[in-house]
């Protein structure tokens, strides 16, 4: 094979599929192995690298060996070498994503090897450390963006960080805040060791740990209570079961982008609330618990629902890979959503039905002392004014359906027009807003569009104290920003506010799975 001779393939890639024509996507101008690292490290992410590429070009690349064969070939290395050449030409679109890919790929290992030694004094110092070096990472954490995500960073010594590529003031500010509901319950819910380095930071790992007896898990669930009325006080969003770790005696949310979120109230646009009927200013915002009345799905609820440990679905997979009889098959796989988020004892997952009273008696506790803390929580030195000037990611649509729009838009038919690619994309975004309202949303649209081009899942960015997304010329989007948001739900604090929750709480943990 002329065209492929300078890249060898390992042993350890030959699963990926079309793994020889990628490479010639992952091996372009700078590479990984120029950054000089261990070969065990560098071969783990080239190989991550490969499988991401793969993922997106596999449908198309597929379809046109389906093509080959059926014109009577059967020499696979033509295939590859035909490939190689054709691609750019015949899908301009695949082509720009795989080469923006493994660009922002290797531009982010770059960069945490870059801040890493830049920042070692610091880290050293917050995290309580010294002479180390990073030896592994882990890039496949949450929502990639610019081919920069959250990663996991492993250190010589043991210790484990979180590395996340935005501002991560806002996890400071959830800190103090849950110092302060400590303080007000005699409470200890975990806070984070955090390197805030403004446009990016270090974060301490929290690991998943069983619980060790069943005072422990009535400490889990009461503390979980109090979580709940945190979550529900500060209008948070996106708490779902990969944002919760269940650590001991201590349930924790690690992801901190969406705990404040302003409101958004303009019925031209299908939220995601709208579609499931979730109530605002509730408890089943947050997804943290699920009302079976509002159908919304089951499978990423935070703090789950008993015995929902795991689901079949449908998927497509590649079979016989990077020979001539490679096909994708539909087959029955599995998905395990309990795992970190669901306290485990004595090998057995514990779910809050069985410590129901525990939970209650949480919630109620944090809400009443929320209820009977109104004019602190107004006043200028409410710890919500820590909040103020914090950068916030915005939720337009769950991640997931993102996902599911890239993971349709990969077909070779999208893949050969940028025309065809932004039409189709157009009009599956725009499938939420109503009628010719859509239009008042062009800049929306136009950034979701711009973003996924790259294969990236679009993030919303705004101020605390912003009630208009950037791009939108400040014209006002939301009923409230996210400080209004807050204050308004301190309005609404009463006895038959927390009797309504408590009756969605009581709903969710009558909820089980057989």
């Amino acid at each position: 094979m002329t065209v492929q001779a300078p890249y060898l393939v390992k042993e350890s890639f030959n699963t990926i599929p079309f793994v020889e024509i990628l490479l010639s996507y992952s091996k372009n101008g700078s590479t990984i192995s120029d950054l000089g690292l261990e070969t065990l490290l560098n071969n783990k992410l080239e190989q991550k690298l490969l499988e991401e590429l793969s993922f997106v070009a596999e449908v198309t690349l597929q379809s046109e060996l389906d093509n080959f064969t059926a014109n009577g070939n059967i020499d696979f290395d033509e295939f590859i070498e035909k490939m190689i050449v054709s691609l750019p030409i015949d899908y301009p679109v695949l082509d720009r994503i795989l080469k923006v890919k493994a660009n922002n790929f290797l531009n982010h290992i770059r960069n945490i090897f870059i801040r890493f030694i830049k920042d070692a004094k610091n880290i050293e110092s917050v995290f309580n450390l010294s002479n180390i070096k990073i030896v592994d990472i882990d890039v496949s954490l949450g929502d990639g963006h610019n081919g920069e995500g959250t990663s996991l960073v492993f250190l010589s010594d043991g210790t484990k960080l979180i590395y996340k590529p935005r501002n991560i003031g806002i996890t400071t500010s959830y800190n103090s805040f849950v110092d302060w509901v400590n303080l007000k319950l005699k409470a200890d819910l975990r806070t984070f060791k955090v390197l805030d380095c403004k446009n990016y930071g270090w974060i301490e790992f929290v690991n998943y740990e069983e619980v060790s007896s069943e005072k422990e898990l009535r400490e889990y669930y009461h503390k979980a209570g109090i979580l709940l009325a945190v979550t529900l006080l500060l209008g948070s969003k996106d708490c779902h079961h990969e944002n919760i770790i269940a650590s001991g005696r201590n349930p924790v949310l690690i992801d901190h982008e969406t705990i404040i979120q302003p409101y958004f109230n303009d019925k031209s646009f299908r939220s995601w609330d709208d579609q499931f009927k979730i109530p605002p200013f509730s408890v089943l915002e947050s997804v943290l618990i699920v009302n079976q009345d509002t159908g919304a799905p089951l499978d990423i609820v935070g703090y789950g629902v008993k015995g929902n440990i795991e689901v079949t679905e449908l998927e497509k997979k590649i079979i016989n890979p990077n020979t001539l009889n490679s096909k994708r098959t539909t087959r029955f796989a599995t998905r395990r959503i309990v795992n970190k988020n669901i306290p485990e004892y004595s090998g057995e997952y514990i779910f809050a039905n069985d410590y129901k009273e525990h939970f209650i008696k949480g919630f109620t506790s944090a809400y009443d002392m929320f209820l009977h803390s109104k004019n602190e929580l107004r006043s200028a030195s409410s710890p919500l004014e820590l909040f103020k000037n914090n950068e916030v990611r915005y939720v337009w649509r769950p991640t997931f359906v993102y996902f599911r729009i890239l993971k349709y838009m990969r077909a070779a038919s999208f893949m050969s027009s940028y025309e065809t690619y932004n039409s189709k994309l157009y009009d599956l975004l725009s499938k939420a807003f109503k009628g010719e309202n859509r239009y008042n949303f062009g800049y929306i649209l136009n950034f979701e569009t711009s973003q996924m081009l790259n294969g990236d899942i679009p993030i919303f960015n705004l101020g605390s104290q912003d009630a208009f997304l950037s791009g939108s010329g400040e014209t006002k989007l939301f009923e409230y920003s996210c400080l209004e948001n807050i204050s308004y739900r301190i309005n609404l604090l009463s006895e038959n506010h927390k009797k309504e929750q408590l009756d969605y709480i009581s709903k969710w943990l009558s909820v089980e799975i057989m």
